[in-house]
């Protein structure tokens, strides 16, 4: 049977004018004094301490006696000593509040997030050990930047089958999600002379990161067949960012003659495409369709991810780049990152060669269309003027209202009532419809939460009245 023992930064100076006890006394005081022990800490034993310092017992047992006489630690005889409850401390220093919101509701109607407690923890346990097993003394070290090879080769197979990708293994860099690849993507693109990006309008709202590259927005309208290549064409955009399999956020998917047309822009104008594949492997009421990047590789830059399919924490994602650009984004990594955990990598690279993968996206596929089917039920009676879109993938549908609402009191109204909301308004960057329309995540809520949440916020927006319209953003 093993003890735990406490341990301490803590040094004394045999050469120095104060004696052995002084030392211990003033540096164990003044780090509770500056909160570096905190209340009720445990700190080393006499015992444990003069062993580790050299020193005898009975030194730091006088210490300790004064300390407790101070009332900076508590002794009780048979118990650890420790850090006295009422200890005085400096106070906290006041922290900014953080910038990120991280608000959670009982009924998260927000799109973005997964079915957080499907995830497949005791296969990925196994997954976790057999990676373990594999890897060689030299795996848990330095190097392997850009992603370990085992995940590079299986996800070049893999998007291969499954997306219609065409990428060699040495071109996919493993990233943190695509969060982590924009800022590689934003400074690869503004480093190869890129000044004028076109973004989706509607589309993310998380742009600050391209704005601090220096890259100017330019937004191009998206309708049911996608992005307007034609406005694309006359804008002075160099690059397009967009997501064409599952449009976020209308739910729309790029038709197949706009594909061709932008896959001819693209060659015309040596142009370069980033393709946010975020949730393209979630569909209900259609055929598969293709990954942009197998129209044009050398001219899309594909992005994937294993957040919406496993779960965010995993923080694994991945970029497909061309030849011409792929020294240019590996330089990038070099500069500002040192690669993903390469344990989590070759598990996940053992979990889609050996089907785990394909398996746990089947589950979720049904589990996610009967969520939806029962959202769409509960719409049809409990907000039956909406217009619903959106609902052939993915994992949340769009409900137009034909008026405008109140969407600021509703939003407010219904956060008090543990319900988180979102609106189409927010994803504008220019001027926005004069219709209200929500965005109903079907995704993180079992049915009967759904059922719920969705009858309170209805009943919400009935006792709202209709807004003049709000204008530009």
């Amino acid at each position: 049977m093993s003890s735990r023992k406490a341990e301490l930064l803590l040094t004394v100076d045999r050469s120095g004018p104060d004696s052995l006890q002084m030392q211990v006394e003033r540096q164990l005081r003044e780090a509770i004094q500056r909160g570096m022990l905190r209340a009720g800490s445990e700190i080393p034993s006499t015992r444990d301490l003069a062993r580790d310092l050299e020193i005898s017992r009975p030194l730091v047992m006088e210490a300790y006696a004064q300390l407790a006489a101070e009332g900076y630690i508590a002794l009780r005889q048979g118990a650890a000593p420790r850090v006295a409850e009422s200890a005085a401390q400096a106070p906290a220093r006041e922290l900014p509040p953080e910038t990120i919101s991280t608000a959670t509701f009982r009924y998260d109607f927000r799109p973005g997030k997964p079915d957080l407690s499907s995830f497949p923890a005791t296969r990925w346990l196994k997954a976790v050990e057999a990676a373990l097993k594999a890897m060689v003394p030299g795996d848990f070290g330095y190097g392997q930047r850009f992603g370990v090879l085992p995940l590079r080769q299986v996800l070049a197979d893999y998007l291969g089958r499954v997306r219609g990708v065409s990428a060699d293994p040495r071109q996919i860099l493993i990233t943190g999600g695509f969060e982590q690849a924009r800022s590689f993507l934003a400074r690869a693109l503004r480093r190869r002379g890129v000044t004028h990006l076109a973004v989706e309008e509607p589309g993310y709202t998380d742009r600050a990161v391209w704005l601090a590259a220096g890259l100017k927005l330019v937004p191009i309208p998206v309708d049911e067949n996608g992005m307007d290549i034609a406005a694309l064409a006359r804008s002075k955009a160099q690059t397009v960012l967009l997501t064409p399999a599952h449009q976020y956020p209308t739910g729309g998917v790029m038709s197949g003659a706009r594909r061709l047309a932008l896959a001819g822009w693209l060659r015309d104008k040596d142009a370069v495409a980033i393709e946010d594949d975020y949730d393209a492997e979630f569909r209900y009421d259609r055929s598969p369709v293709g990954a942009l990047q197998g129209l044009a590789p050398d001219h899309v830059i594909y992005a994937g991810t294993a957040s919406k399919t496993l779960a965010p924490a995993l923080r694994l994602g991945w970029m497909v780049a061309p030849p011409d650009l792929l020294l240019m984004l590996e330089d990038e990594v070099r500069q500002i990152d040192y690669g993903r955990g390469r344990i989590d990598q070759f598990a996940l690279a053992h979990f889609i060669r050996t089907g785990d993968y394909d398996r746990h996206l089947r589950k979720m596929r049904a589990l996610y269309r009967d969520r939806r089917e029962a959202l769409l039920a509960l719409l049809s009676t409990e907000l039956p003027e909406v217009e619903i879109g959106g609902i052939s993938a993915g994992l949340h549908v769009t409900a137009r209202f034909p008026r405008l609402l109140d969407e600021a009191a509703i939003m407010e109204s219904a956060n008090k009532r543990d319900i988180g909301v979102s609106f189409m308004r927010e994803h504008y960057i220019g001027a926005v419809p004069d219709q209200s329309t929500l965005l109903l995540s079907y995704a993180n809520m079992p049915e009967s939460a759904l059922r719920t949440g969705l009858r309170a916020l209805a009943m919400i927006i009935d006792d709202r009245p209709a807004t003049p319209p709000l204008g530009p953003r």
